[in-house]
């Protein structure tokens, strides 16, 4: 009982001893929550509300006040380092330590007693803020069936790391003998993750030139208790706060155990120190220098012509500048950070080693092809292709698989192929300079490996376009496995659509006049035909218009929602028979190519490096510009694979009537028939 009593008064005392900190941060609370609320659900009221909301404007201003607001995050972990720092502050003056390690309390008690009483001065004011908010937002009409759900949630995540945070800076403070030291030590730990992943990324991305990387980008927050907690406020997913949570508490055990064990056998001398364990001091240095300065030369090396040279020059420097920095941290003596020590040869060999491997790329990674045994399925992404398309609007998380380079095919003869052409093409350029590696004419391919093993390793190659790419990208594009994810027409169905309207060469956008069940018609009979298209017949084919499909969107615009339409183009090939024939039956008819009798002339030029008009070449006779309407097409959706578009002439059209204008660029489709014209451009 007596200990007790002790306990209890030992919490009372160190409430009271930091309760101009309590009141500090329940002032911020209360502008957090309760005055940030009433002021969300003031510009609430002013919102048109949209009828198919499951939630009003208010009830929505209200959740978000409760759930995911970036101003309690705030103040949560400012709360937690400073009542953190707070309570162990007396570690950095004699004094006071000798005074606290004289109670007749073992050491593991008096952290209890300033855990216990750092969460009870933060939890009750947070709970009263929240309590307030609450009836602030029931009073206003907010409430819903998602608010108690979301903020019992909210509490319990945001209690969660306000003792992560609190541990991490007890953490800094059981390292460090001073203030000072103390803030760069918590600083280090919730930044050390992202320093080194950092440095990771930017070694391979500097030195590697097939790398590449797909993930969803959940994996980073993990880095750094700060971006896990961030992330867990602003997307509130189901998912992601079972990871963060998860997170979280791993974190918070480990912290606070480390923090006990240290607070055990922290030296009481260790306040005159910059680091409280000495014989931490080369460890830390060596672990901090060595991303910090390969970091600093990469930036510093940036756009320099021998780049390689002056990263390894700064690399050096900045090493040696930080390591006497450290050195004099720990001693304030500038003698001694002068004096060669065995940690700053340590980080001189680690440095060299690191930048050897990468320069000679030991581990293989430019070179990397399994053995096709060793691979269960692999996936491939054409840049060229997928980017040329239009999409949907909110077509990006049905499109992971595509924009992830995930799309695995088990059947991957043709994609290995690429591969090892890939490798090979790389193998044999990889020292030439830029002007003679881009004589050819490059195609981007992401491909992606799925291991037996497991392990997915993701490469990016830029082959030359031969016929033997060609033939194997055709053979990837054919295989409906892979076309059905990269045709818009996959992601939004006839009843997304509001209005479908048609574009054609002479710049003319007419909007469908037609009932549900014909544009439903229309739009299936388009998706058939565009969906059953070759790779050789997407490449060689002319576009004679578009389809534009307009969908109804939502958003916010300052204190008002809207509806807005969002239109995303669907080209209208030469070969589309049934689509143009239900046009034509509609009264919008895409024709063969543009009137002749329409152009006075065409303009047919080809551009130097500078930009400037190189050749010029009019054309003015009928049966020539008849020849030259015939190989007239769109270029946008035209892959930038496999094309036989002439992109090194650009065609203008000169109108009879001098006051038209062409509605969009348009290019030559060459098929070998216009040779006798374009010779004297001087176009191969």
């Amino acid at each position: 009982m007596t200990s007790k009593n002790y306990l209890c008064k030992g919490i009372r005392d160190h409430i009271h001893r930091h309760m101009f900190l309590t009141i500090l941060v329940s002032l911020a609370l209360l502008v957090a929550l309760p005055i940030h609320c009433i002021t969300e659900l003031d510009v609430a009221k002013g919102m048109v509300q949209i009828p198919e909301d499951s939630l009003n404007s208010v009830q929505e201003a209200f959740l978000g006040c409760l759930s995911s607001n970036s101003w309690v995050m705030v103040v949560v972990a400012g709360a937690a380092i400073l009542y953190g720092l707070a309570s162990f502050f007396y570690l950095y003056s004699g004094e006071k330590t000798d005074f606290y390690h004289s109670l007749p309390w073992k050491r593991e008690v008096l952290f209890l007693v300033s855990l216990v009483s750092s969460l009870v001065s933060f939890l009750v004011p947070y709970l009263i803020a929240t309590g307030i908010t609450y009836l602030i937002g029931i009073f206003n009409g907010g409430n819903s069936t998602k608010i108690l759900p979301a903020m019992a949630i909210a509490i319990g995540v945001n209690v969660l790391y306000f003792l992560v945070f609190y541990a991490a800076a007890v953490l800094a403070v059981m390292l460090t003998g001073n203030l000072f030291t103390g803030v760069l030590g918590f600083a280090g730990i919730m930044s050390y993750g992202i320093i080194i992943k950092t440095a990771y990324s930017s070694l391979n991305s500097h030195f590697f030139d097939t790398l590449s990387v797909y993930s969803s980008g959940m994996q980073e927050n993990f880095l750094s208790p700060f971006l896990a907690y961030r992330m867990m406020i602003y997307t509130g997913e189901e998912k992601i706060l079972q990871y963060g949570v998860l997170y979280g508490a791993i974190v918070l055990v480990v912290l606070l155990a480390l923090d006990l064990w240290l607070y055990k056998i922290r030296p009481s001398e260790s306040y005159h120190k910059s680091i409280a364990f000495p014989k931490l001091e080369p460890v830390i240095k060596v672990a901090c220098v060595i991303p910090i300065a390969l970091l600093a030369a990469l930036f510093f090396s940036l756009g320099m012509r021998n780049h390689f040279v002056w990263f390894v020059a700064g690399t050096i420097v900045v090493a040696l500048v930080l390591s006497a920095a450290f050195d004099f941290l720990y001693s304030l003596d500038i003698k001694s950070c002068i004096r060669p020590k065995i940690s700053t040869g340590v980080i001189l060999a680690v440095l060299a080693l690191v930048i050897i491997g990468y320069r000679m790329d030991i581990t293989g990674v430019d070179s990397f092809l399994p053995d096709k045994g060793k691979v269960q399925a692999m996936s491939v992404k054409f840049n060229s292709i997928s980017e040329r398309m239009a999409y949907p609007v909110n077509s990006y998380e049905k499109m992971e698989a595509v924009n992830n380079n995930q799309m695995w095919m088990k059947d991957f003869d043709a994609i290995y192929a690429l591969a090892q052409i890939g490798v090979e093409y790389y193998a044999d350029n990889k020292n030439e300079e830029a002007d003679a590696f881009g004589l050819d004419t490059l195609v981007n391919v992401d491909l992606a490996y799925e291991m037996k093993s497991g392990k997915k390793v993701y490469r990016s190659y830029y082959l030359p376009e031969t016929e033997e790419v060609l033939a194997n990208i055709q053979k990837i594009y054919d295989n409906w496995e892979y076309r059905e994810k990269i045709m818009p027409t996959y992601y939004a169905d006839a009843e997304d659509i509001e209005f479908l309207y048609v574009t054609d060469a002479l710049g003319r956008r007419m909007q469908l006049d037609v009932q549900r069940n014909e544009l439903e018609i229309l739009y299936k009979t388009y998706k058939n035909e565009l969906e059953g298209m070759t790779f050789e017949e997407a490449a060689g084919e002319r576009i004679l218009g578009y389809l534009v499909a307009e969908q109804m969107e939502r958003g916010n615009y300052g204190n008002t929602k809207q509806d807005y339409m969002f239109s995303w183009d669907l080209p209208i090939y030469e070969g589309f028979s049934e689509t143009r024939a239900m046009l034509t039956e509609l009264g919008n008819p895409i024709e063969d190519q543009i009137p002749a009798e329409e152009v006075l002339q065409i303009r047919l030029t080809t551009m130097d490096e500078m930009g400037n008009t190189a050749q010029e070449m009019i054309l003015e006779k009928p049966e020539e510009i008849q020849r030259v309407l015939e190989h007239m097409t769109y270029e946008y959706c035209h892959y930038g694979v496999g094309s036989k578009i002439l992109y090194d002439i650009n065609v203008e059209i000169i109108w009879t009537d001098r006051f038209k204008e062409t509605g969009q660029t348009m290019y030559l489709l060459d098929d070998g028939s216009l040779d006798d014209i374009l010779q004297k451009l001087n176009v191969d």
